[in-house]
């Protein structure tokens, strides 16, 4: 006889049906709905596939001709090149912020040449106070809210997925990046390339000059039309513009509100397209803790790209040396699990979108930092880096509609810290699908050269996610399953998730749910918990004023946080839910305030100081509290700049006081110097040890000029007991090509007595053949 299950495995069985089921039905209308068009002729349908994907900006046209003579790149704009093109130059800028409506009040005027090897395009940035300009430093690749600029935002392909930003601030400083996911969330500027540019700062306008080589993009050849937008940041004025107009709630950078590049004859494909960029590295280390004696090392190798395709880039490394990577800002961590922190090193980030997307942020099939970095036991658990000899990597379109990427890392044997030598790969493609959207497939592998099989010789992830993206961004969701694999396999080694956003001007509502099973265990991803339900929605309502001499926009929301077991009976684990309202002010100054409550019911023993005291753990059981609180910055415009944030209330059985600040003075264009500091005063009941836990860090940064540049970074971590130092001075003597020497100390931060010092002095060129 055949033995029931329990009722509650048939209900979770059935609840996971029903949430799947659900997750189609919320993904399905949307999309029917966005994708529901008047029936078109078949002239119409033939239009539409032998260009770009229609658009209704597509009466936006920027014409882009071949120069009689390459223009020289001096930004004064004075050159016969752009005196003698005849091609109408783009103007009639909107703002974007702080509204979407009116026109620009300083205006731009664009227009666009090209030859065999380059684009061009000239920038007249009219200014009625040029020279008074907002930027931190002369630092490159800046983010949008850091400088005064302009920029373009390419889409060579049509797709309204991906593409390419190049920005340039009035002093000539550049920042270039990848732009992903539809431009929906921003630019990732660790994409670099070789470009050329100059700026010439007049009395009533700045002008600019870019030289894009046609080996920097990703593009195919034959194709007449290409997407295009202009955007300019102006933040003296407070104000955001851009050559095309649409809505105040989408990204500056968004994809599906270009207009066009109308090319007189379509460019053709490039020859051979290969980058080679040599490295050599001299390192000096010694821990002090271990009492051992100087080490001095070296390290050669190099990096290879290469374009097998114009829209397909092969990317060979050996040898890589990652240690002139920025250091990792200390956290003061009150979190029962892990968290996360970002990818530093470059060959990682670079194209690293397609990999990194899969998932959610607590659900990564894929996480970069698993490769070549293992804590270490004598250095208070900080990564450690291990060998990585060789690696490839694999990226770019097939064609309009499909994306592939695959990445293999191969690490090397590590007897100080017994790890055998392992391969990691990780292969994905995705296949645009309804416009807009795309359904992806990843698979993940880290196999050891063990071939026992009662050992842990391998860990694989195998996934598909669908990502909605309607046509006119309204509506943006995601949809996912993802199997674990090992060699003694067990159930319940599976996640799966839904997200989907609502987003019009004044409202956006989102609702998110997950399921993490309880033995799934992506070795090479980053999952912090298991065995879980997670429910997560979310709405804000924005409100802009008529009359914004003093607000610019303020608004209020809800959110909530909910996580259950995975045992059927819905036994909540943890629940946050906050209210808050928020005020953005004219002059750029911020002010919000928050509340809410907070459960959480311990499984396991843990210490609410975060310092691991066995003696100090809480009991398991239920701890409800309520936390209140607020956030202020000042006028980021200002040379003197500062912010705050304060939140009290209840923490498990006892209280917390969080309170930190940010002070920073900007002397530009030259750098800026910045102070944070933050403490959490831990009240506890008898016996437990109440804390008081500092954190803070003094940031140095200098730019004495734009490929000078000198960062001197010192953190002081109680919880961590750890105070660490870290100066970097990198020269660009060459484009894309540097000197960096690094300087890293860790003291202890009670006694502070030295534990460890790094020294490294680097060498890179950037050679193109």
């Amino acid at each position: 006889m055949t033995q029931a299950r329990p009722h509650f495995i048939r209900r979770k069985s059935v609840l996971i049906r029903f949430c799947s089921l659900l997750s189609m039905c919320l993904f399905v209308a949307p999309l029917l709905l966005a994708q529901m068009e008047p029936p078109k002729s078949s002239e119409e349908s033939a239009a539409k596939s032998a260009q770009t994907q229609a658009s209704p900006f597509d009466n936006y046209i920027l014409k882009i001709q071949r120069a009689q003579k390459a223009p020289v790149i001096d930004g004064k704009l004075t050159d016969e090149a752009w005196t003698s093109a005849t091609a109408t130059p783009i103007q009639n800028f909107v703002q974007h912020y702080p509204t979407d409506s009116l026109p620009a009040r300083n205006q731009v005027m664009v227009q666009a040449l090209y030859d065999d090897n380059y684009m061009y395009f000239s920038f007249t940035c009219f200014d009625s106070t040029a020279g008074n300009f907002y930027f931190q430093s002369l630092r490159r690749d800046f983010a949008a809210d850091e400088s005064d600029g302009v920029m373009i935002v390419l889409d060579p392909l049509g797709t309204g997925q991906n593409g390419f930003g190049f920005r340039v601030s009035p002093l000539g400083v550049q920042s270039e990046g990848f732009v992903a996911n539809g431009g929906n969330f921003g630019m990732d500027r660790t994409w670099d390339n070789v470009w050329f540019s100059e700026t010439n700062v007049q009395k009533d306008r700045w002008t600019a000059e870019f030289a894009i080589p046609f080996r920097a993009i990703r593009f195919e050849g034959g194709r007449k039309r290409w997407r295009i937008n202009v955007v300019r940041w102006d933040w003296i004025r407070n104000e955001l513009s851009t050559w095309t107009r649409f809505p105040i709630n989408f990204n500056a950078f968004s994809l599906v509100h270009t207009g066009v590049l109308e090319w007189d004859t379509p460019p053709s494909t490039s020859g051979l397209n290969m980058s080679i960029i040599p490295s050599v590295t001299g390192l000096y280390n010694r821990s002090f803790a271990q009492d051992e004696k100087d080490k001095w090392n070296y390290n050669i190798g190099g990096d290879v790209k290469y374009a097998v395709t114009p829209s397909l880039n092969l990317d060979l490394t050996i040898n890589p040396d990652f240690s002139n990577v920025s250091v990792d800002r200390q956290v003061t961590n009150l979190n029962r699990f892990s968290i996360f922190f970002p990818e530093q090193r470059q060959f990682f980030i670079e194209n690293s979108d397609l990999f990194s997307q899969f998932g959610f942020s607590q659900i990564r099939p894929f996480f970069s930092r698993k490769i070549g970095l293992v804590n270490d036991p004598t250095n208070s658990g900080a990564l450690a880096p291990i060998s990585i000899p060789v690696g490839a990597r694999l990226t770019g379109n097939l064609d309009d509609n499909w994306r592939v990427g695959i990445l293999s890392m191969q690490t090397a044997t590590s007897e100080r810290f017994n790890l055998e030598t392992q391969n990691y790969t990780v292969a994905a493609a995705q296949r645009r699908v309804f416009g807009r959207s795309n359904i992806g497939m990843i698979f993940v592998n880290r196999q050891g050269n063990n071939f026992n099989e009662q050992g842990n010789n391998f860990n694989r992830t195998l996934g598909a996610d669908f990502n909605l993206i309607s046509n006119d961004g309204t509506w943006q969701g995601k949809l996912f399953f993802h199997q674990n694999f090992t060699p003694n396999q067990k159930a319940d080694q599976f996640a799966s998730a839904g997200w989907l956003r609502y987003s019009v001007p004044g409202l956006e509502v989102n609702w998110n749910h997950e399921y993490i099973g309880t033995n799934y265990n992506p070795e090479v991803g980053f999952v912090p918990r298991r065995g879980i339900w997670r429910w997560q929605p979310y709405i804000q309502k924005t409100f802009y004023p008529d009359d914004r001499s003093i607000v610019n926009e303020h608004g209020t929301g809800l959110e909530q946080s909910s996580y259950f077991d995975n045992s059927g009976r819905f036994n909540v684990l943890d629940n946050e839910s906050f209210a808050f309202y928020y005020v953005t002010f004219t002059n750029t100054m911020n002010l919000s305030v928050f509340g809410g409550n907070i459960f959480t019911r311990l499984t396991f023993p843990f210490d609410p100081t975060g310092r691991g005291d066995k003696a100090n753990e809480l009991p398991t059981g239920e701890y409800n509290y309520w936390r209140f609180g607020g956030n202020f910055s000042t006028d980021r415009r200002a040379l003197f700049t500062a912010s705050t944030r304060i939140e009290s209330g209840g923490y498990y059985n006892g209280s917390n006081l969080n309170w930190r600040v940010s002070l920073a003075y900007r002397f530009q264009p030259f750098g800026s110097i910045t102070v944070n500091f933050q403490q959490d005063n831990i009240t506890l009941p008898q016996p437990f040890k109440s804390a008081q836990l500092n954190l803070a860090s003094l940031l140095l940064d200098l730019t004495p000029t734009r490929d000078i540049f000198l960062t001197a970074f010192l953190q002081y971590n109680t919880q961590a007991n750890n105070v660490n130092l870290n100066t970097r001075v990198q020269w660009r003597f060459a484009p894309m090509s540097d000197i960096f020497l690094v300087y890293t100390d860790n003291y202890d931060a009670t006694s502070f007595q030295i534990r460890n010092r790094a020294i490294a002095l680097k060498f890179t060129y950037w050679l193109n053949i």
